[in-house]
């Protein structure tokens, strides 16, 4: 079957007239209806429909009775939609969007070339004198009015293609009422604008007349809107076309939701126009000694596109009718309308130069919207630097320091003297918030400390060339390098120097640094490197027994005092003063030390003259919070922390005494700078440079809260921005290629008191017993008996619980587990070896107590390889305590980058072993080994010994059996 696609008009009992698809046959003389088309059948019918023939299928079911009756009722079924219609809400709702998709029908029919007919409803055939014809353009409307003097005519004339087509009494379908869709005489018309009702009229009546007595009503109304709509011809009056330059108006509102917008209105003399409005022209009416006068305005939409193309460019877009800066919707909050104030702020000169005038409607407050503008001049003084800053605000100069506490409080409004209220840009609060907290007032003028340089810099922008000088000196601490002290007895390693030199510069500019590397990486030395630098030559004093018990007299003048420089105090651990001791008599002996320690050391050295004649003083923490009123008193040169984590809880005591401590100068010596919080950041920067993170509470909340709970990535760039000058950390691997494969350190470790107490009691008990068996039985048959009795002083010198003293602490005890805390903060892997499983099972114990993983290798263990690869392949199992004879051979343990030796004896040939267990094949880092020993025990004598190469150390590391070579004078000096 031959099949042909058409449209046609019919007439719907309910809708009127609506277009319908069918497929047709053609018989010759006329074409014979096969089926109405349905889009859900279409792959169904005997025929290939085109795009735009499914397109126009699918239009004309919009308005499908089933389609309509779900989009405009509840009702499924489609005679109880029918039998439910209002007419009015027919007229409203179903009508205009029955007539919107029959207009879009027509421009399908054009486009697809396909014939349209007029169809009867009892009619199946359609003929030739059926098809309506389309036209391609649309049809025009004019209206006439012709004002006489009793009444005024009025007539509505139709064209096609310039040619006026006569409507009265003529063959005449309204197919759409709005816009118009006529069938003429088998011809379809489409207008662009007119409603069917205003043709209805004319088609009996050539004219409508008006008499004059409502003409002001007639005219005021339906001749204006008129004249608005359509194209009109006038006589009897006047009809102005006004060319006067429109104006726009950016208005700050609010809309229908209560949220800021813009609102952009263009004015038509006082015709006020919507950017979104489909009103193409504006009309007034006036009437003057019976003369009528129209004035009409046609938009400028160029223009009009111009000004919102404006505006686009200069960051507004269009947004449901209003207008908003780019991403406003993303920054939607409580201070959205200041947001949109700072804006115009920012745009007010743009909106000027293109005549956008700025307008503000119904808002609570009056806002000043003009220019804001903050000149800032920074001047360095010796300590601080004075800002000056001042805000203008149109003709109102306020100096910024008022606006301080708007800033740090987070308030944006501030009210000008003319009763605007300004607001604050949010800038100004991400700016200046960071450095207000930190500043002190001084008229109109904002002081900072120069150690807040690093967020200065970044803050303000325009320095004169002196200042930027001395910033970039400030900002290159470290760069340059610095002469050695040539009195320093020791090479120090390109990393030392760089730390050295680091040091110097701090000090020069007046600033306290952390030195904070890894353990083994030479800090101490670094510290006495700078304090060789800066010594001076004390005045001439002259001592005797200066540190016993005699108290000194002031042996100058008042007037020979002045310029000395005075002793500096280095605060430790108690564990540590021998090891400074130490190293400084190794490494700077030219520096004169005391310390200032024990029961009897107010009576064993007068301070106030001390000072004056050596040039460091060691003491303890503990002593300082319990001296502190003696301390609080003296002016040191400076004041050094070692292992400042002592000092990282602001409320102890200990911080609050060490902070009370006068001095020109202070330094902090750390390998674990943080342990559990930034909290004990703050208590050893704030001991440096007082007041540099603001106070406690201000730094919980503004650096620990906002980094520690919310990993806000901002707030920890500007920390490390304010503290970076002033903390040099390098871990082990970062200096790895300045630092040989193996380095060994001794750690001094002093008795508690009640420890040392048991130890002096028993060594006497010891000596007595063998020096008494000895008498007896010989020395050499002694053996069993001095073996016994040196091993019991070895475990009293490790922890006296090791001979069942419960109720003692232990000085090496409590230093080895301090180191072992900086190493865990590290993450390092550590290797503890001792000849106790005693030693190693305290140990134990006390890393339970911490929660650490750990693996344990003595003579009992049974799964041996198990546990050295828990050790080995468990990134959290960190520690390792191995027994000296049984982790002597078949170990490879090189994961662990730190050994500790923690209760060494005479022959160096096991722990050699213990230390290749680590420093071997395969090891690709730096190991460093720490030997822990009592001081003034066994252990030392022998240490000492050793060091000597006596024949007594010989004896016990080459003799298979040393006692029988050993005399018994030896033995005592052992004892003493």
């Amino acid at each position: 079957m031959n099949l042909e696609f058409i449209v046609a008009l019919v007439d719907h009992r309910y809708l009127g007239k609506v277009f319908i698809p069918y497929l047709v046959k053609d018989s010759g003389a006329f074409k014979t209806i096969v089926k109405q088309v349905l889009s859900s059948e279409l792959e169904k019918y005997d025929y290939s429909f085109s795009e735009d023939e499914s397109v126009l299928v699918k239009i004309t079911e919009k308005y499908s009775d089933e389609n309509l009756a779900r989009r405009f009722s509840k009702f499924v079924n489609v005679s109880e939609f029918y039998g439910s219609l209002k007419t009015e809400f027919f007229k409203k709702q179903i009508t205009p969007y029955i007539d919107k998709h029959l207009h879009e029908c027509v421009q399908q029919l054009i486009k697809s070339k396909t014939h349209l007919f007029r169809k009867e409803a009892k009619y199946a055939n359609l003929y030739d004198a059926d098809e309506i014809r389309l036209n391609k353009t649309f049809s025009e409307a004019i209206f006439y009015f012709n004002r006489l003097e009793y009444e005024t005519q009025y007539l509505l004339k139709i064209f096609q293609g310039g040619e006026e087509l006569k409507i009265i009494n003529r063959k005449i379908e309204i197919v759409a009422q709005e816009p118009c869709i006529l069938n003429y005489n088998s011809n379809l018309l489409v207008f662009r604008e007119l409603n069917a009702k205003r043709l209805i009229p004319f088609f009996s009546k050539e004219y409508v007349s008006v008499p004059s007595s409502i003409e002001d009503k007639y005219y005021s109304n339906f001749v204006l809107n008129t004249i608005k709509e359509y194209k009109v011809s006038v006589s009897g009056f006047t009809i102005i076309n006004d060319e006067a330059q429109p104006s726009a108006v950016l208005s700050l509102e609010k809309n229908l939701n209560n949220e800021p917008v813009f609102a952009l209105r263009f004015y038509y003399g006082d015709e006020e126009v919507l950017p979104n409005s489909s009103k193409l022209v504006s009309v007034t009416y006036t009437k003057n000694n019976g003369q009528i006068v129209f004035k009409r305005s046609e938009r400028n939409k160029k223009w009009e596109s111009e000004i919102i193309s404006y505006l686009n460019k200069n960051g507004l877009n269009d947004n449901n009718g209003f207008f908003l800066p780019i991403g406003f919707e993303l920054l939607r909050n409580k201070n959205a309308i200041f947001n949109l104030v700072n804006w115009i702020n920012t745009n007010t000169n743009i909106l000027s130069k293109k005549g956008i005038e700025i307008k503000q409607r119904l808002l609570e407050r009056k806002y000043y919207t003009g220019t804001q503008d903050l000149k800032v001049k920074l001047v360095g003084v010796s300590d601080w630097f004075d800002i000056y800053a001042v805000v203008r605000f149109g003709d109102y100069e306020i100096p910024f320091i008022k606006l301080k506490k708007y800033i740090l409080n987070d308030i944006r409004e501030f009210e000008l003297p003319n009763g605007e209220t300004a607001v604050l840009p949010e800038e100004w609060f991400s700016d200046y918030k960071g450095i207000l907290p930190f500043s002190n007032s001084n008229g109109d003028r904002i002081q900072l400390s120069k150690h807040h340089f690093p967020i200065i810099k970044k803050t303000i922008k325009e320095f004169d060339k002196d200042l930027i000088r001395k910033l970039e000196q400030l900002d290159g601490l470290g760069d340059g390098k610095v002469d050695i002290p040539a009195t320093l007895k020791a090479k120090l390693r390109p990393y030392q120097v760089e730390g050295f030199s680091w040091l110097y510069q701090l000090h020069i500019n007046g600033f306290g640094g952390c030195l904070a590397d890894d353990m083994g990486l030479g800090k101490t030395l670094q510290a006495l490197a700078l304090l060789l630098k800066l010594k001076r030559l004390k005045s001439k004093i002259i001592i005797h027994d200066f540190e016993n018990n005699k108290v000194q007299p002031k042996l100058f003048k008042d007037s020979e005092d002045e310029g000395f420089q005075p002793a500096s105090i280095i605060v430790l651990p108690t564990s540590l003063v021998h090891n400074w001791e130490n190293e400084i008599y190794k490494f700077a002996p030219s520096l004169k030390v005391s310390k200032y320690i024990g029961s009897q050391r107010k009576k064993s050295i007068n301070l106030n003259e001390a000072i004056k004649f050596y040039d460091v003083i060691l003491t303890t923490y503990g002593t300082v919070r319990n001296d502190i009123d003696i301390l609080s008193e003296i002016e040191f040169f400076y004041v050094i922390a070692d292992e400042s984590q002592y000092i990282k809880n602001p409320t102890s005591k200990i911080y609050k005494s060490i902070v009370k401590l006068k001095c020109r100068y202070r330094l902090v010596l750390t390998g674990t700078p943080i342990e559990n919080s930034l909290l004990d950041l703050w208590s050893q920067i704030n001991f440096l440079n007082n007041g540099m993170l603001g106070n406690q509470a201000y730094f919980k909340r503004f650096f620990v809260t906002p980094i520690e709970k919310k990993n806000d990535k901002d707030v920890h760039e500007k920390l490390q921005l304010m503290i970076r000058p002033f903390i040099l950390r390098r871990k082990k691997e970062e200096v790895a290629s300045d630092l040989p494969p193996l380095m060994e350190q001794t750690r001094y470790c002093n008795m508690e008191k009640k420890q040392r107490k048991i130890y002096e009691k028993k060594k006497s008990e010891i000596r007595n017993s063998i020096l008494e068996n000895i008498e007896v039985q010989g020395i050499e048959k002694s053996s069993i008996v001095v073996l016994q009795g040196l091993t019991k002083l070895r475990q009293l010198a490790n922890h006296p619980s090791m001979l069942d003293f419960q109720k003692s602490d232990s000085g090496k005890f409590n230093e080895i587990f301090r180191s072992l805390e900086n190493l865990m903060a590290e993450k390092h892997k550590v290797l503890i070896f001792s000849s106790f499983v005693k030693h190693l099972e305290l140990l134990k114990e006390k890393i339970e107590s911490k929660g650490w993983e750990y693996s344990v290798l003595t003579g009992k263990t049974t799964n041996r390889e198990k546990v050295i690869n828990e050790f080995q392949k468990n990134e959290n199992n960190r520690i390792f305590l191995i027994s000296l004879k049984a982790g002597g051979v078949g170990l490879n343990l090189v994961e662990a980058d730190y050994v500790f030796i923690i209760d060494p004896w005479w022959n160096p040939a096991s722990e050699i072993q213990a230390i290749s267990r680590a420093h071997r094949i395969g090891q690709d880092k730096n190991v460093f080994v720490f030997r822990f020993i009592t001081e003034d025990s066994i252990e030392q004598k022998i240490q000492q010994l050793q060091m000597k190469k006596t024949s007594l150390a010989e004896k016990f590391i080459n003799s298979n059996n040393p006692f029988r070579e050993i005399t018994k004078e030896e033995l005592e000096n052992l004892l003493k």
